[in-house]
């Protein structure tokens, strides 16, 4: 009782010093785990950012019970698992504050904040049933047939805003719909949709809000949704406008390349192009980030480019499936393993077992994780890639999904 008194006496100027030197957020949550005192010290200070945890799911529910979700930051798995995580479900998508989307094996949908227990989709929102115009993304009739869920896999799933506020729109891709909008504070209205039956050509690669507008990447083909409501209030894409864009940029006859993700980057639209190197293994990639510019001209004269980001200054990208999100990071107090102008990218691989001895493994639990870093050489003095890859302990194909979770602040 004497040492824990003591603890707790310690000098106001001396808890301070001690709580600046809690460089993560997650030092600073177990510091105010410590006594009152001391979480009376910590709340006299702003709350620290948080960054992104990298969560896991095999889609076995017994499993997924000794998952735990890892901090590049600390470099280490949080050692106990998330309260309110619905083990066995596949996971879709994510938003700031701990919010992630999952869907189960019958596609039934639950977006839940993992650290408050919050659930946001009413029970008729809860599938994603499509029934919209044709397979064109132009206006047209409308199928009689109504497809069930068990015919549908949600593959992504993106916010507005913040879920727990009325004005909020899921847009989600789907395997047989390219986007299906609800909206969060319509509780009586279920989803729409649209571009249904797509050939692969068609299909959707990524979808991203930006300053509030959705777009969404096709085949070399950027893709902007204007959204409209309907007569019961639900959000539907009124139109879809195909930007002009100059892809000169874009073809580097040195590499092969594949358009993988769009995001918001510094309030701008930008894309994440995956590189492989002339002889690089799988391993080799990294990524090369482009914004988009707009140059003011007319439409028919290409008034969009791409343009190369060099330097993403005190940022750090988190790519993967479900979530890409441009995070800041203090260059004056670097968040431990999390470093600023770094990509950091989860991603599903088939086979583990050659990799096994040349990359550094991760205990998280339900997966195997293996983490590598691109070389300096193959980036050409571009943004350095980290890459963590993802599958079952066992090697036996499942539902492997990862997400980046974006707790609340601490």
């Amino acid at each position: 009782m004497d040492g824990e008194r003591r603890w707790a006496d310690l000098p106001g100027d001396l808890l301070a010093a001690v709580h600046l030197i809690a460089a993560s957020a997650y030092d600073r949550a177990r510091f105010a785990a410590v006594c009152t005192p001391w979480r009376a010290a910590a709340a006299r200070h702003r709350p620290l950012p948080a960054l992104p945890l990298l969560l896991l799911s095999t889609g076995d529910g017994r499993r997924d019970r000794e998952a735990r979700a890892y901090s590049p930051e600390d470099g280490r798995v949080l050692r106990v698992p998330l309260p309110w995580f619905p083990w066995g479900n596949r996971l879709v998508g994510s938003f700031a504050g701990g919010w992630i989307a999952t869907a189960s094996g019958s596609e039934r949908l639950l977006v839940v904040n993992l650290f408050a227990g919050a659930r946001a989709l009413s029970a008729r929102q809860s599938a994603v049933v499509c029934a919209c115009p044709r397979s064109d993304w132009e206006c047209g009739e409308a199928y009689q047939q109504r497809i069930t869920t068990d015919q549908i896999s949600v593959r992504k799933i993106v916010f507005s805003e913040d879920p727990s506020t009325g004005g909020c729109i899921l847009a989600a891709m789907t395997s047989w719909c390219n986007i299906a909008l609800c909206r969060v504070g319509c509780p009586d209205s279920g989803w729409t949709t649209r571009g249904c039956g797509t050939n692969r050509y068609s299909c959707l690669v990524d979808i991203a809000f930006c300053n509030g507008v959705l777009y969404g990447f096709r085949f070399h083909e950027l893709l902007r949704f204007d959204i409209g409501v309907n007569e019961d209030g639900a959000p539907v894409t009124a139109l879809v406008h195909r930007l002009d864009i100059n892809m000169s940029t874009l073809r580097m006859s040195d590499v092969s390349s594949d358009i993988n993700y769009i995001f918001e980057l510094r309030g701008k639209l930008a894309i994440a192009v995956r590189v492989w190197p002339a002889g690089g293994s799988h391993r080799a990639h990294f990524y090369r980030v482009f914004e988009l510019l707009d140059d003011g001209r007319t439409p028919s004269s290409h008034r969009f480019r791409w343009a190369e980001v060099m330097s993403l200054g005190d940022q750090a990208l988190f790519l993967g499936p479900s979530c890409c999100k441009a995070v800041h990071v203090s260059t004056a107090n670097r968040r431990g393993g999390v470093e600023g102008n770094r990509i950091y990218y989860s991603q599903k691989h088939s086979s583990l077992r050659d990799s096994m001895e040349c990359l550094a493994r991760l205990d998280i639990g339900s997966c195997t994780v293996l983490s590598w870093e691109s070389e300096g050489v193959h980036h050409l003095e571009r943004i350095i890639s980290q890459g963590y890859f993802y599958r079952k302990e066992d090697g036996i194909n499942g539902c492997n999904s990862s997400v980046w979770l974006l707790p609340p602040d601490f």
